[in-house]
C-alpha cells in the first residue's frame, strides 16, 4: 500500500526546501510552498537555479510556531519569522505576518503575471548582495491570472508562486521511480535534485503514470485529500545542480532523455506532443484541504483516462 514517506515545502521558490512530519493541504497546495519569490529590480521576472546555482545554498527555516500542527489556525505572534542563510552572508529575517503598506508589485514567473508584496529594501539589499544582481524579494498575494496552459487544469484553482501552470500544481515523487532511475546512471541521485513536494513509498516504479484520482487519508484531521494528476512534470536544468553544494552536472537530464522523454515514451495529449521533453513525477492538483502527514496511506481511486495517447 502506498504511503507518504516525507513532505517538503520550499517557501523561497528556488531555494533549499523544509521537511515537515505534517503539512496543511490548502487550496493552493502545501501551505507556505513557494509563498516567496526573488525577482529582478528592473523587470520583475523571476530569478530561479536555472540562472543561477547560488539559490541552491539557501537555507530557508520556518519559525517553530508553524511547524506545530496544534497552533496551525491561531495568529501568528508578531516576531514570527523566516529565517534565511547562505554561506559568507549574515541571516536576513523576513516576517510571516503580512503588513498592509508593503509596496505591491506585478512579479512574472514565465508568462504567468501575479500580484507580489514586496518585502523590503533589507530583503532585497541580501538578496542584491549574494546574487551579484538587483533583486527584490516578493510575496505572494493571491489570485493568480496567467494563461491557461493545460486543458485538463481545473481552471478555478488558485495558485502561488509555481510555475508554468495558473494552479495549485505540486509534485509527488515515488521513491522506487527514482531507485530504478539511480540503477541506470554511475552515481546514484537523491530525491532533492526532483524538489518533490511528496514523497511515497510502497508503490512500483513508473506506478504514477497510471493514477488519475489519489485520496489520501489524513490521520491527523480524518479528512481525505483527493489528488488529480494534471501533467508529467516536465524536467529542466535544476535537476543536474547539486542541492547540497550547487555544482552543475549533466545527470540525471542524460539518462532520463533515453528512459523517459515524450518520444521514447510515446506520449501524447490533445495533439501536443511531449517528444522534446523530459519526464519524472506528476504535477498534480487538490481541491480540499486537509493535513497530511508522514505515513498517511494512499488509494487509487482511478487511473488514468485519455491523460496519455500514443504519440502519432
Amino acid at each position: 500500500m502506498p504511503t507518504v514517506a516525507a513532505l517538503n515545502v520550499y517557501p523561497i521558490k528556488s531555494c533549499r526546501g523544509t521537511s515537515l512530519q505534517s503539512a496543511m493541504m490548502t487550496c493552493a497546495g502545501l501551505a507556505y510552498d513557494r509563498e516567496w519569490m526573488v525577482v529582478r529590480q528592473e523587470t520583475g521576472r523571476f530569478i530561479s537555479q536555472r540562472e543561477t546555482s547560488l539559490l541552491a545554498l539557501v537555507d530557508v527555516a520556518l519559525p517553530a510556531e508553524v511547524l506545530s500542527p496544534a497552533q496551525w489556525g491561531t495568529q501568528l505572534s508578531a516576531e514570527a519569522a523566516l529565517t534565511v542563510s547562505a554561506p559568507g552572508m549574515p541571516p536576513l529575517k523576513v516576517l510571516m505576518a503580512r503588513r498592509p503598506d508593503n509596496e505591491v508589485r506585478k512579479v512574472t514567473v514565465w508568462r504567468w503575471t501575479v500580484a507580489g508584496a514586496d518585502e523590503g529594501d533589507d530583503a532585497a539589499a541580501w538578496f542584491s548582495r549574494y546574487l551579484g544582481v538587483a533583486a527584490r524579494l516578493v510575496r505572494y498575494l493571491g489570485s493568480g491570472g496567467g494563461v491557461q496552459q493545460e486543458e485538463s487544469a481545473l481552471a478555478d484553482l488558485n495558485t502561488k508562486m509555481a510555475e508554468p501552470l495558473p494552479m495549485n500544481r505540486f509534485r509527488p515523487n515515488i521513491e522506487s521511480a527514482l531507485a530504478d532511475l539511480n540503477t541506470k546512471m554511475a552515481e546514484p541521485l537523491p530525491m532533492n535534485r526532483f524538489r518533490p513536494n511528496i514523497e511515497l513509498t510502497g508503490a512500483e516504479p513508473w506506478d504514477q503514470d497510471s493514477w488519475r484520482h489519489i485520496d489520501i487519508a489524513c490521520a491527523a484531521d480524518g479528512r481525505t485529500v483527493r489528488l488529480t494528476s494534471v501533467k508529467p512534470c516536465s524536467r529542466c536544468k535544476i535537476t543536474t545542480t547539486n542541492q547540497a553544494t550547487g555544482e552543475v552536472g549533466d545527470e540525471p537530464l542524460d539518462t532520463l532523455s533515453t528512459i523517459r522523454s515524450g518520444k521514447v515514451l510515446g506520449w501524447n495529449k490533445d495533439q501536443k506532443t511531449w517528444t522534446h521533453q523530459v519526464l519524472f513525477g506528476w504535477m498534480v492538483v487538490s481541491r480540499n484541504t486537509g493535513v497530511l502527514s508522514v505515513g498517511d496511506v494512499l488509494t487509487v481511486a482511478s487511473p488514468q483516462l485519455a491523460v496519455l495517447t500514443p504519440a502519432a
